[in-house]
């Protein structure tokens, strides 16, 4: 798979779930594809898993991808992203790892936060209080 071809295949799983299309969703992965949001929050295994998790998205559902990067040697690369749904106040932002193999998801890691559905407000700095800062390090 090249560059173009996965931020393609990323493109197409958020219009999938954008539309709660879930045969076009499932189609980007493989049959046994894996999808974990670690250390322990989310394990799905195959598609016969994955069917009931994508047909449970609600008219609303949104999936943006900000940024995306591809690595074809090693046919892995992520996704920035922002998931949620347009009636709500907040939504989840996070990056997904994906491993492809033959033009499909074989493996999928997310790691997200919970924050303002604005993408530009979640990763804005100013006006916020940061947990941890070089005021109280170490």
């Amino acid at each position: 798979m090249t560059s173009d071809e996965f931020r393609e295949l990323l493109e197409r799983l958020a219009h999938a779930w954008s539309t709660q299309d879930t045969e076009l969703g499932l189609g980007c992965f493989t049959e046994d594809a894996s999808y974990t949001e670690p250390p322990d929050i989310q394990l799905y295994v195959g598609q016969e898993q994955l069917r009931p998790y994508f047909a449970a998205l609600s008219v609303g559902t949104f999936m943006r991808f900000h940024t995306i990067a591809f690595d074809e040697r090693s046919q892995r690369g992520f996704g920035e992203y922002s998931f949620g749904n347009e009636r709500s106040e907040t939504a989840d932002h996070g990056v997904a790892v994906v491993d492809v193999v033959d033009g499909r998801i074989a493996a999928w890691r997310e790691y997200q936060r919970k924050g303002v559905s604005d993408f530009a407000g979640f990763v804005a700095t100013e006006g916020k209080t940061f947990e941890w800062h070089i005021g109280n390090y170490p």
